[in-house]
Protein backbone atom coordinates (compact mmCIF):
# COMPACT_ATOMS: atom_id res chain seq x y z
CA UNK A 1 0.00 0.00 0.00
CA UNK A 2 2.49 2.40 0.56
CA UNK A 3 5.33 3.77 -1.69
CA UNK A 4 8.11 1.36 -2.74
CA UNK A 5 11.34 2.03 -1.48
CA UNK A 6 13.95 4.00 -3.79
CA UNK A 7 15.24 0.99 -5.94
CA UNK A 8 12.78 -1.56 -4.94
CA UNK A 9 14.86 -2.54 -2.03
CA UNK A 10 15.12 -1.48 1.78
CA UNK A 11 18.44 -1.77 2.82
CA UNK A 12 18.89 -3.42 6.13
CA UNK A 13 22.64 -3.71 7.43
CA UNK A 14 22.14 -3.18 10.98
CA UNK A 15 24.14 -6.21 12.41
CA UNK A 16 21.71 -9.37 14.52
CA UNK A 17 22.58 -9.71 18.33
CA UNK A 18 25.38 -12.42 17.75
CA UNK A 19 26.85 -11.33 15.22
CA UNK A 20 27.08 -8.12 16.70
CA UNK A 21 28.37 -9.70 20.17
CA UNK A 22 31.13 -12.02 17.79
CA UNK A 23 32.55 -8.38 16.36
CA UNK A 24 32.67 -6.57 19.97
CA UNK A 25 34.31 -9.47 21.25
CA UNK A 26 36.91 -8.68 19.17
CA UNK A 27 36.79 -5.08 18.20
CA UNK A 28 40.51 -4.60 19.98
CA UNK A 29 42.18 -6.51 16.82
CA UNK A 30 41.28 -3.74 14.12
CA UNK A 31 42.16 -1.01 13.07
CA UNK A 32 39.99 2.28 15.00
CA UNK A 33 38.81 5.06 13.38
CA UNK A 34 36.76 8.13 15.71
CA UNK A 35 34.48 8.94 13.37
CA UNK A 36 32.19 12.69 13.75
CA UNK A 37 28.66 13.03 14.20
CA UNK A 38 27.34 13.30 10.50
CA UNK A 39 29.32 10.30 9.90
CA UNK A 40 27.68 8.55 12.36
CA UNK A 41 24.45 9.60 11.78
CA UNK A 42 24.82 8.43 8.37
CA UNK A 43 26.38 5.28 8.71
CA UNK A 44 23.00 4.88 10.91
CA UNK A 45 20.70 5.58 8.25
CA UNK A 46 22.62 3.55 5.81
CA UNK A 47 22.09 0.90 7.73
CA UNK A 48 18.22 1.28 8.93
CA UNK A 49 17.45 1.78 4.93
CA UNK A 50 16.83 5.48 5.20
CA UNK A 51 19.80 6.22 2.71
CA UNK A 52 18.22 3.04 -0.06
CA UNK A 53 19.83 1.68 -1.99
CA UNK A 54 23.33 2.79 -0.61
CA UNK A 55 24.55 -0.11 1.51
CA UNK A 56 27.56 2.01 2.58
CA UNK A 57 29.81 4.93 1.78
CA UNK A 58 30.31 6.26 -1.94
CA UNK A 59 33.17 5.11 -3.96
CA UNK A 60 35.18 7.59 -6.54
CA UNK A 61 33.04 6.94 -9.56
CA UNK A 62 29.96 6.82 -7.78
CA UNK A 63 31.17 9.92 -6.07
CA UNK A 64 31.87 11.58 -9.38
CA UNK A 65 28.28 9.99 -10.77
CA UNK A 66 26.70 12.45 -7.71
CA UNK A 67 29.24 15.13 -8.44
CA UNK A 68 28.61 15.69 -11.86
CA UNK A 69 25.69 13.83 -13.31
CA UNK A 70 23.44 13.80 -10.29
CA UNK A 71 22.50 9.84 -10.58
CA UNK A 72 24.23 7.24 -8.90
CA UNK A 73 25.69 4.86 -11.28
CA UNK A 74 22.68 2.46 -11.71
CA UNK A 75 20.83 5.70 -13.36
CA UNK A 76 18.93 6.78 -10.23
CA UNK A 77 18.56 10.43 -9.67
CA UNK A 78 20.84 11.14 -6.15
CA UNK A 79 22.23 14.63 -5.57
CA UNK A 80 23.83 14.63 -2.57
CA UNK A 81 27.07 12.40 -1.88
CA UNK A 82 27.26 10.32 1.07
CA UNK A 83 30.54 10.32 1.95
CA UNK A 84 33.29 9.55 4.71
CA UNK A 85 36.07 11.49 5.15
CA UNK A 86 38.20 11.01 8.36
CA UNK A 87 39.57 13.52 10.35
CA UNK A 88 43.65 14.53 9.42
CA UNK A 89 44.03 13.12 12.73
CA UNK A 90 43.62 9.71 11.50
CA UNK A 91 45.87 9.63 8.71
CA UNK A 92 48.64 7.55 10.42
CA UNK A 93 45.70 4.89 10.68
CA UNK A 94 44.38 6.07 6.97
CA UNK A 95 48.06 5.07 5.97
CA UNK A 96 47.70 1.75 7.13
CA UNK A 97 44.50 0.80 5.21
CA UNK A 98 44.33 -1.38 2.28
CA UNK A 99 41.22 -2.91 0.20
CA UNK A 100 39.29 -5.65 2.22
CA UNK A 101 40.39 -4.05 5.43
CA UNK A 102 37.93 -4.10 8.06
CA UNK A 103 37.63 -1.03 9.87
CA UNK A 104 36.07 -0.33 13.83
CA UNK A 105 33.91 3.01 13.65
CA UNK A 106 34.05 4.95 16.98
CA UNK A 107 31.39 8.04 17.87
CA UNK A 108 32.72 9.28 21.38
CA UNK A 109 35.08 6.46 22.30
CA UNK A 110 31.84 3.57 21.71
CA UNK A 111 32.16 1.31 18.88
CA UNK A 112 28.86 2.12 16.56
CA UNK A 113 29.71 0.25 13.19
CA UNK A 114 31.98 -1.35 11.11
CA UNK A 115 33.36 -0.14 7.36
CA UNK A 116 34.50 -2.71 4.99
CA UNK A 117 36.87 -0.76 2.94
CA UNK A 118 36.84 -0.95 -0.68
CA UNK A 119 38.86 2.00 -1.52
CA UNK A 120 40.17 5.35 -0.60
CA UNK A 121 40.42 8.56 -2.61
CA UNK A 122 41.51 12.07 -2.88
CA UNK A 123 38.85 14.57 -3.81
CA UNK A 124 38.34 18.54 -4.52
CA UNK A 125 36.88 20.36 -1.41
CA UNK A 126 36.17 23.28 -3.68
CA UNK A 127 34.57 20.89 -6.26
CA UNK A 128 32.26 19.03 -3.68
CA UNK A 129 31.36 23.08 -1.98
CA UNK A 130 30.81 24.07 -5.84
CA UNK A 131 29.29 21.26 -7.18
CA UNK A 132 26.54 20.36 -4.23
CA UNK A 133 25.59 23.80 -2.35
CA UNK A 134 26.60 26.18 -5.40
CA UNK A 135 29.07 28.17 -3.49
CA UNK A 136 32.69 28.40 -2.07
CA UNK A 137 31.96 30.99 0.04
CA UNK A 138 33.16 29.49 3.69
CA UNK A 139 30.31 31.93 5.21
CA UNK A 140 27.89 29.05 4.27
CA UNK A 141 27.50 26.33 7.16
CA UNK A 142 27.82 23.26 4.95
CA UNK A 143 31.13 24.37 3.14
CA UNK A 144 32.72 25.37 5.91
CA UNK A 145 32.02 21.80 7.19
CA UNK A 146 33.76 21.14 4.57
CA UNK A 147 36.80 22.85 5.30
CA UNK A 148 37.46 21.04 8.31
CA UNK A 149 36.88 17.41 6.74
CA UNK A 150 39.80 15.01 6.13
CA UNK A 151 41.88 14.95 2.68
CA UNK A 152 40.97 11.14 1.99
CA UNK A 153 37.25 9.52 1.82
CA UNK A 154 37.14 5.89 2.79
CA UNK A 155 34.40 4.15 0.65
CA UNK A 156 32.51 0.91 1.81
CA UNK A 157 29.57 -1.15 3.12
CA UNK A 158 28.53 -0.23 6.54
CA UNK A 159 27.51 -3.02 9.70
CA UNK A 160 25.56 -1.18 12.37
CA UNK A 161 26.45 -2.15 15.95
CA UNK A 162 24.60 0.85 17.78
CA UNK A 163 21.96 3.50 16.89
CA UNK A 164 22.04 6.85 17.96
CA UNK A 165 18.85 7.85 17.17
CA UNK A 166 16.64 8.98 20.07
CA UNK A 167 14.28 5.71 21.38
CA UNK A 168 11.17 7.76 19.50
CA UNK A 169 12.59 7.87 16.34
CA UNK A 170 10.91 5.35 13.82
CA UNK A 171 12.95 3.39 11.06
CA UNK A 172 11.71 3.47 7.93
CA UNK A 173 10.83 -0.25 8.34
CA UNK A 174 8.89 0.91 11.44
CA UNK A 175 6.95 3.98 9.87
CA UNK A 176 6.16 1.77 6.84
CA UNK A 177 4.09 -1.03 9.53
CA UNK A 178 2.51 2.30 11.36
CA UNK A 179 1.02 3.61 7.95
CA UNK A 180 0.19 -0.12 6.99
CA UNK A 181 -1.74 -0.63 10.34
CA UNK A 182 -3.34 3.02 9.69
CA UNK A 183 -4.75 1.94 6.46
CA UNK A 184 -3.02 4.65 4.97
CA UNK A 185 -1.97 4.20 0.89
CA UNK A 186 -1.11 8.31 0.12
CA UNK A 187 0.70 9.76 3.02
CA UNK A 188 2.33 13.35 2.38
CA UNK A 189 5.28 14.31 4.81
CA UNK A 190 6.81 17.76 6.30
CA UNK A 191 10.25 18.55 6.01
CA UNK A 192 10.96 20.63 8.91
CA UNK A 193 13.99 21.89 11.07
CA UNK A 194 11.71 24.17 13.12
CA UNK A 195 8.96 24.55 15.06
CA UNK A 196 5.42 25.03 13.53
CA UNK A 197 3.97 28.90 13.02
CA UNK A 198 0.78 29.73 11.20
CA UNK A 199 2.32 29.03 8.39
CA UNK A 200 3.22 25.88 8.12
CA UNK A 201 -0.45 24.63 9.89
CA UNK A 202 -1.87 26.29 6.88
CA UNK A 203 0.32 24.20 4.25
CA UNK A 204 0.27 20.99 6.71
CA UNK A 205 -3.99 21.62 6.74
CA UNK A 206 -4.31 21.80 2.98
CA UNK A 207 -1.97 19.05 2.35
CA UNK A 208 -4.14 16.87 4.73
CA UNK A 209 -7.26 17.79 2.67
CA UNK A 210 -5.80 15.51 -0.41
CA UNK A 211 -4.31 12.26 1.22
CA UNK A 212 -5.19 9.59 4.17
CA UNK A 213 -2.27 10.78 6.42
CA UNK A 214 0.47 13.65 7.45
CA UNK A 215 3.59 12.22 8.36
CA UNK A 216 5.93 15.51 10.14
CA UNK A 217 9.00 14.11 10.44
CA UNK A 218 11.32 16.81 11.61
CA UNK A 219 15.19 16.84 11.31
CA UNK A 220 16.82 16.59 14.91
CA UNK A 221 20.27 15.02 14.15
CA UNK A 222 22.50 17.82 13.31
CA UNK A 223 21.50 21.72 12.61
CA UNK A 224 22.91 25.31 12.62
CA UNK A 225 23.90 26.75 15.98
CA UNK A 226 21.10 29.50 15.47
CA UNK A 227 18.08 26.87 14.62
CA UNK A 228 15.87 25.65 16.90
CA UNK A 229 17.24 23.04 19.69
CA UNK A 230 15.46 19.34 18.55
CA UNK A 231 13.47 19.57 21.97
CA UNK A 232 11.46 22.38 21.05
CA UNK A 233 10.60 21.34 17.67
CA UNK A 234 9.87 18.13 18.56
CA UNK A 235 7.57 19.16 21.61
CA UNK A 236 6.30 21.84 19.89
CA UNK A 237 4.60 19.66 17.12
CA UNK A 238 2.92 16.80 19.94
CA UNK A 239 1.17 20.07 21.54
CA UNK A 240 0.00 20.74 17.95
CA UNK A 241 -1.02 17.08 17.25
CA UNK A 242 -2.44 16.27 20.59
CA UNK A 243 -4.20 19.52 20.73
CA UNK A 244 -5.48 20.48 16.75
CA UNK A 245 -5.02 17.93 15.01
CA UNK A 246 -6.99 14.66 14.36
CA UNK A 247 -4.49 11.84 15.73
CA UNK A 248 -5.89 9.36 13.37
CA UNK A 249 -4.44 11.12 10.62
CA UNK A 250 -0.86 12.56 11.77
CA UNK A 251 2.05 10.79 12.79
CA UNK A 252 5.16 12.46 14.27
CA UNK A 253 8.90 10.97 14.54
CA UNK A 254 11.91 12.74 14.86
CA UNK A 255 14.75 12.52 12.50
CA UNK A 256 18.39 11.73 13.12
CA UNK A 257 20.35 13.11 10.22
CA UNK A 258 22.73 15.74 9.41
CA UNK A 259 20.95 18.47 8.19
CA UNK A 260 22.66 19.23 4.72
CA UNK A 261 21.66 23.40 3.69
CA UNK A 262 21.54 22.52 -0.28
CA UNK A 263 18.75 24.49 -1.17
CA UNK A 264 17.13 22.32 -4.57
CA UNK A 265 19.65 19.54 -4.05
CA UNK A 266 19.18 18.74 -0.34
CA UNK A 267 15.47 18.80 -1.34
CA UNK A 268 15.57 15.92 -3.67
CA UNK A 269 17.84 14.40 -1.52
CA UNK A 270 15.18 14.68 1.15
CA UNK A 271 12.38 13.90 -0.75
CA UNK A 272 14.04 10.70 -1.58
CA UNK A 273 14.93 9.57 1.51
CA UNK A 274 11.26 10.20 2.68
CA UNK A 275 10.27 7.81 -0.25
CA UNK A 276 12.29 5.19 1.57
CA UNK A 277 9.91 5.88 4.70
CA UNK A 278 6.62 4.80 2.91
CA UNK A 279 5.67 8.51 1.71
CA UNK A 280 4.06 8.98 -1.38
CA UNK A 281 3.91 13.11 -1.41
CA UNK A 282 6.58 15.73 -0.60
CA UNK A 283 5.59 18.97 0.61
CA UNK A 284 7.93 21.45 -0.76
CA UNK A 285 7.48 25.10 -0.27
CA UNK A 286 9.78 28.02 -0.12
CA UNK A 287 13.32 28.24 0.03
CA UNK A 288 13.74 24.50 1.42
CA UNK A 289 16.68 23.41 2.48
CA UNK A 290 18.23 27.29 1.76
CA UNK A 291 19.87 29.17 3.84
CA UNK A 292 21.36 32.92 3.25
CA UNK A 293 20.26 34.02 -0.09
CA UNK A 294 22.79 31.04 -2.35
CA UNK A 295 19.26 29.47 -3.71
CA UNK A 296 15.99 30.55 -5.70
CA UNK A 297 13.43 30.46 -3.19
CA UNK A 298 11.24 28.45 -5.62
CA UNK A 299 13.95 26.18 -7.66
CA UNK A 300 13.75 23.14 -5.26
CA UNK A 301 10.20 22.95 -6.33
CA UNK A 302 12.00 23.05 -10.19
CA UNK A 303 14.19 20.69 -9.69
CA UNK A 304 11.65 18.00 -7.97
CA UNK A 305 9.37 18.45 -10.47
CA UNK A 306 12.23 17.67 -13.18
CA UNK A 307 13.03 14.68 -11.66
CA UNK A 308 11.21 11.39 -11.83
CA UNK A 309 11.95 9.81 -8.35
CA UNK A 310 8.73 8.39 -7.51
CA UNK A 311 7.49 10.13 -4.82
CA UNK A 312 4.83 13.12 -5.82
CA UNK A 313 6.30 16.55 -4.78
CA UNK A 314 2.90 19.38 -3.58
CA UNK A 315 4.39 22.60 -3.93
CA UNK A 316 3.28 25.86 -2.32
CA UNK A 317 4.25 29.45 -2.66
CA UNK A 318 4.77 31.96 0.50
CA UNK A 319 2.44 32.25 2.98
CA UNK A 320 1.68 34.74 5.24
CA UNK A 321 -1.39 36.27 7.02
CA UNK A 322 -3.50 39.00 5.36
CA UNK A 323 -5.00 41.67 7.19
CA UNK A 324 -7.82 41.81 4.99
CA UNK A 325 -8.27 38.12 4.41
CA UNK A 326 -7.72 37.69 8.35
CA UNK A 327 -6.42 34.29 8.09
CA UNK A 328 -3.27 32.80 6.25
CA UNK A 329 -2.95 32.90 2.44
CA UNK A 330 -0.52 33.10 -0.53
CA UNK A 331 -0.24 34.68 -3.74
CA UNK A 332 -2.67 32.01 -4.99
CA UNK A 333 -5.27 32.77 -2.73
CA UNK A 334 -5.49 36.20 -2.02
CA UNK A 335 -5.44 39.81 -4.10
CA UNK A 336 -4.58 42.35 -1.36
CA UNK A 337 -1.13 44.02 -1.45
CA UNK A 338 1.63 43.54 0.14
CA UNK A 339 0.63 46.07 3.01
CA UNK A 340 -1.73 43.58 4.39
CA UNK A 341 0.80 40.96 4.36
CA UNK A 342 2.53 39.61 7.76
CA UNK A 343 5.60 37.79 7.14
CA UNK A 344 6.04 35.06 8.90
CA UNK A 345 9.81 33.16 8.44
CA UNK A 346 11.80 30.68 11.19
CA UNK A 347 14.93 33.50 11.48
CA UNK A 348 12.16 36.27 12.46
CA UNK A 349 10.52 33.68 15.27
CA UNK A 350 13.98 32.64 16.39
CA UNK A 351 15.00 36.52 17.14
CA UNK A 352 11.52 36.99 18.91
CA UNK A 353 11.99 34.03 21.12
CA UNK A 354 15.79 34.45 21.69
CA UNK A 355 14.48 38.04 22.68
CA UNK A 356 11.78 36.60 25.67
CA UNK A 357 9.22 38.35 23.23
CA UNK A 358 6.16 36.60 22.40
CA UNK A 359 5.30 36.50 18.61
CA UNK A 360 2.13 38.32 17.32
CA UNK A 361 -1.14 35.33 17.36
CA UNK A 362 -0.90 36.09 13.19
CA UNK A 363 1.92 34.48 13.52
CA UNK A 364 2.23 31.86 15.68
CA UNK A 365 -0.18 30.25 18.52
CA UNK A 366 0.27 31.74 21.78
CA UNK A 367 0.75 28.35 23.08
CA UNK A 368 3.06 27.29 20.98
CA UNK A 369 5.22 30.29 21.59
CA UNK A 370 5.00 30.37 25.18
CA UNK A 371 6.23 26.72 25.22
CA UNK A 372 9.12 27.46 22.81
CA UNK A 373 10.08 30.47 25.54
CA UNK A 374 11.62 28.13 27.98
CA UNK A 375 14.53 27.33 25.22
CA UNK A 376 14.67 31.18 24.93
CA UNK A 377 18.71 30.79 26.11
CA UNK A 378 19.76 28.15 24.09
CA UNK A 379 18.75 30.67 21.16
CA UNK A 380 20.68 33.67 22.94
CA UNK A 381 23.72 31.70 22.85
CA UNK A 382 23.41 31.02 19.49
CA UNK A 383 22.97 34.97 18.23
Amino acid sequence: MVNKPYGRKLINRVLPEKAKNKILKDIAELPKISIDRTAALDAEKIAVGAFSPLEGFLGSEEYNSVLFKETLLNGLPWTIPIIFAPNPQEKSTIDKLKSGSEIALFYQEKPIGMLHLEEKYRFSKKELAKQVFGTTDIAHPDVKKIENMGDVILSGKIDLLERLSPKDEFTPKETRAEFEKRQWETIVVFQTRNPPHVAHEYIQRCALELVDGLFIHPVVGELKPDDFPPEAVVESYRYLIDNYYPASRVFLSPFSIAMRYAGPKAAVFLAIVRKNYGCTHFIVGRDMAGVGSYYDPYEAQALLRKLDIGIEPMAFRESYYCSRCQSVASEKTCAHKPENHVKISGTQLRKLIAAKTRPPAEIMRPEIADLLSKYSANLQKAT
